[in-house]
C-alpha cells in the first residue's frame, strides 16, 4: 500500500485563492492523502467558504478562533505546527492557502523519499507568479546531500509549498521560538541535522507573491532583521556560524536597510547586537552626535563575536576616532588579546 501523507494548508485571509489551493490538493495523481486545513481566525469570509468546500471533499478543518500573531505573549504551537503535529502520515506536505502544487507533486516526491530513506525531506522547482501574472523561477540550483552548512551561511532558499517533509524526522526536532514570524529557515536547518536532503528539478508548485503576503509589509525588514538573528543565535556553535555572520554583516553594511528610529526599536529588542550597535554608530555619525556615536561603536566592539572577520575592523574604527595616544595603545592591546584568543 502506498504510504499515507498529510497535506497541511494553513490558511489566513486569502479567500481569494484558497479554493485553487484546495483543488490543487484533490487534483494530485497521488491518492493515498489526509487533508488538514487550519485556518489562523481569518476576517474575510475564508472560514465560510472552506466550510462549503468542505462539504464536496472531506477533510479535517481547525478553525482557530484567535489569531495566533496577534496575541502577545504567544500562547500554544504555531497554526502550522499545530496541524502538523497531529499528521497521521508518513510524510508532510505544506500548501500555504495562497498557493498550490501540481498533479504529479505528492507523487514524484513520495518516490523519492521512498528511495533515499536516509532523507528528511525532498524538494523540487517551484515557479513564482507575480501579481502582473509574470512567472520566473524560484529556485535555480539544485543539491543532494547534507544541507545544514549551505542553509546556515547562505539562507533558506526553499519554501515549504516545493517540499515534502519524512514526519519522523520532524517529530524528533525542537519546536521553533514562539517569536519567530516565520518559522521555516529554522526547520529546516533542524531537519538538515537529521538527515539529508534530496531534490528533482521538476516543477512541482507554484507561489503567488503580492500584497497580502505576510512578508509584504512596512516593517518587513525590521521583522525579516529579527527572525534571521533569532535564528542564528541558536546556532552559535557550529563551525559554519562565523561565516554566516560576516555575510550577514556585509548584507547590512552595504545596504541601508533602517533608520536610526528603527534602529531604536531593534535594539529595544536586541540591546547586545553587536551589528545594530554599529549601525546605530554609523547612524549617529552622521548626525554628528560624536559622543552617543562612539558609545555605540564600544557596544559594538563588546558584543561582537572574536571570531568574526569584522572585529578588527571594529578596533582600526576605533582608534581612528581616539584622540589620547595611550588609550590608542590600550585599544591596540585589547584587540590583540581578544584577536589572540581565539586562535
Amino acid at each position: 500500500m502506498k504510504p499515507l501523507v498529510t497535506i497541511i494548508i494553513p490558511s489566513y485571509n486569502h479567500k481569494k485563492f484558497i479554493e485553487k489551493a484546495l483543488d490543487s490538493v484533490f487534483a494530485q495523481s497521488y491518492k493515498n492523502i489526509e487533508v488538514i486545513v487550519i485556518d489562523d481566525c481569518s476576517t474575510d469570509g475564508s472560514q465560510d467558504l472552506i466550510r462549503t468546500i468542505q462539504k464536496k471533499n472531506p477533510f479535517k478543518f481547525i478553525a482557530r478562533t484567535s489569531n495566533y500573531y496577534s496575541a502577545n505573549p504567544k500562547k500554544g504551537d504555531k497554526p502550522i505546527i499545530e496541524a502538523m503535529n497531529i499528521a497521521n502520515g508518513k510524510y508532510i506536505a505544506i500548501v500555504d492557502s495562497d498557493d498550490y502544487i501540481l498533479p504529479g507533486k505528492i507523487s514524484t516526491q513520495v518516490a523519492l523519499l521512498e528511495k533515499y530513506p536516509e532523507a528528511s525531506l525532498c524538494y523540487g522547482g517551484i515557479q513564482v507568479i507575480t501579481e502582473d501574472n509574470n512567472r520566473y523561477k524560484y529556485i535555480e540550483n539544485f543539491a543532494n546531500g547534507n544541507h545544514f552548512d549551505y542553509l546556515l551561511v547562505n539562507g533558506n532558499p526553499l519554501l515549504y509549498i516545493g517540499c515534502l517533509i519524512r514526519t519522523s524526522a520532524f517529530n524528533s526536532i525542537e519546536r521553533s521560538h514562539p517569536d519567530l514570524q516565520q518559522e521555516d529557515w529554522d526547520m529546516f536547518l533542524k531537519l538538515a541535522k537529521c538527515g539529508p536532503f534530496v531534490s528533482d528539478k521538476e516543477t512541482v508548485a507554484c507561489y503567488r507573491r503580492h500584497g497580502n503576503n505576510s512578508w509584504f509589509r512596512s516593517d518587513r525588514e525590521q521583522l525579516m532583521y529579527l527572525n534571521r538573528m533569532l535564528i542564528l543565535d541558536t546556532w552559535q556553535h557550529e563551525s559554519s556560524w562565523p561565516e554566516a555572520m560576516d555575510i550577514r554583516w556585509q548584507q547590512y553594511l552595504n545596504k541601508q536597510y533602517f533608520n536610526s528610529q528603527e534602529l531604536d526599536l531593534l535594539l529595544s529588542k536586541r540591546p547586545y547586537d553587536a551589528l545594530l550597535h554599529f549601525l546605530k554608530f554609523r547612524a549617529l555619525s552622521a548626525e554628528n552626535s560624536t559622543e552617543l556615536a562612539q558609545m555605540h561603536l564600544s557596544m559594538a566592539i563588546l558584543n561582537c563575536d572574536a571570531r568574526l572577520k569584522v572585529l578588527p575592523e571594529l578596533y582600526k574604527i576605533k582608534i581612528a576616532v581616539t584622540e589620547s595616544d595611550e588609550e590608542k595603545i590600550n585599544i591596540i592591546k585589547e584587540m590583540k588579546n581578544r584577536i589572540i584568543s581565539t586562535n
